[in-house]
């Protein structure tokens, strides 16, 4: 592919991004969903924390939202992110609760548009299999996407940015981690949270239920395990979705663009575990 290829190649990514927010404005104004109407504009595109306790636990002034992504999400997402750029209903394409959740991720993609929320993969991500060892195609595939996802963050990270003020005291104890962190399955799932904790994430996102069983132990120590769906509720509680139902409250300067890019880059022809 030569250089003006490729070039065109990513300005046609990056205007994917606001195909797809505007696709979801556009179908959550189709369903009836509306506002109230003494709703005030929230601010952007940062967040502040302060306006989403149960989803920043605690911490206070502004930034931009954390996520990690667990292994289960990047493979749904290696296998199904075509279909979530175009717009497709997810839930119709495979109508379980992996296609419920696959549309929560959708929602999230498109407020990841507009707004400023970083997507991590850890670097345990890429060895993490059930069946061992990880074949090398697919180790690849992983990571690439980490470059991928690294450069999209890239383009949007400050020497000043912070995480937040966590809910308890700089310096967790081994003890207390060692405590909260038994309530999640052993092994690389254990390994994975522990690693988002001490990176400071906000949010690990995942569809593992026995992770999620782990909730209120880990929520104390500032980190949030929760699925797609349920991440959009606590965006919802926090009046970061107010973006998606009304114009008037998209008045910020969008985040750098080709981040989009990155994240499409990111995609592989799909994997398991």
């Amino acid at each position: 592919m030569t250089r003006h290829a490729r070039t065109g190649q990513a300005s046609a990514q990056e205007e994917q991004g606001v195909w797809l927010a505007s696709d979801t404005i556009g179908r959550i104004r189709a369903g009836g969903l509306q506002l109230p109407r003494d709703v005030h504009p929230p601010e952007g595109p940062h967040f502040r924390y302060d306006d989403g306790p149960s989803l920043f636990l605690g911490r206070s002034g502004q930034g931009p939202l954390q996520v990690a992504w667990d292994t289960n999400l990047l493979v749904d997402y290696f296998e199904f992110g075509v279909q979530l750029w175009e717009g497709e209903s997810l839930p119709e394409l495979m109508p379980t609760e992996q296609g419920e959740e696959l549309e929560g991720l959708q929602m999230i993609v498109s407020l990841w548009v507009l707004r400023d929320i970083r997507f991590h993969i850890l670097p345990g991500v890429i060895d993490d299999s059930k069946r061992k060892p990880l074949a090398q195609t697919r180790k690849q595939q992983r990571i690439h996407a980490w470059e991928e996802f690294c450069a999209a963050i890239s383009l949007v990270e400050d020497a000043e940015d912070g995480h937040g003020e966590p809910v308890l005291p700089m310096g967790i104890s081994d003890h207390d981690l060692d405590d909260a962190l038994s309530a999640v399955p052993a092994g690389n799932d254990r390994a994975l949270v522990r690693d988002a904790l001490i990176a400071g994430m906000h949010v690990f996102l995942t569809c593992d239920k026995g992770i999620l069983r782990a909730r209120d132990r880990v929520a104390p120590l500032g980190l949030l395990l929760a699925s797609p769906l349920e991440v959009v509720e606590e965006l919802g509680a926090a009046g970061a979705l107010h973006c998606l139902f009304e114009p008037r409250h998209l008045y910020w300067p969008m985040p750098d663009q080709q981040r989009v890019a990155h994240l499409i880059q990111a995609l592989g022809r799909g994997e398991g575990r």
